[in-house]
């Protein structure tokens, strides 16, 4: 019996675990994926909302997304990935709000020289 309840308490312990490494991972995963992709300078962390929680009366964290800043040639870029999700979005471009999906860093670069942003 009791070595049952140790290998239970070391498993939802190991599972717990994995759990919250996952938070964390997304965001270094965001990192290798943009580098990958041509950005550098890439810097990734999660972004949490405050939400109010009626039933315990007090502010709580709630992950919101991950977010990240790059550089594109030399443009500063700001992108933003979904919790859970493999695309990322670049939101803005030498402060231009754009929105391009899975673009690599000299594909961002061609599409902005088509509007008139130099990088």
């Amino acid at each position: 019996m009791r070595a049952t309840r140790t290998i239970i308490a070391a498993t939802t312990m190991l599972l717990l675990g994995a759990g919250l490494a996952g938070c964390s991972s997304q965001a270094d995963d965001l990192e290798k994926q943009l580098t990958k992709a041509g950005y550098t300078n890439v810097s990734a962390e999660a972004d949490y909302d405050q939400v109010y929680n009626k039933k315990k009366k007090k502010n709580e964290k709630k992950l919101d997304d991950y977010e990240a800043d790059a550089k594109a040639g030399n443009c500063t870029v700001e992108i933003e990935q979904d919790s859970g999700d493999d695309d990322y979005v670049i939101e803005t471009a030498n402060g231009k709000d754009v929105n391009f999906t899975n673009l690599t860093a000299s594909a961002l670069i061609a599409e902005l020289a088509k509007q008139g942003v130099t990088c």
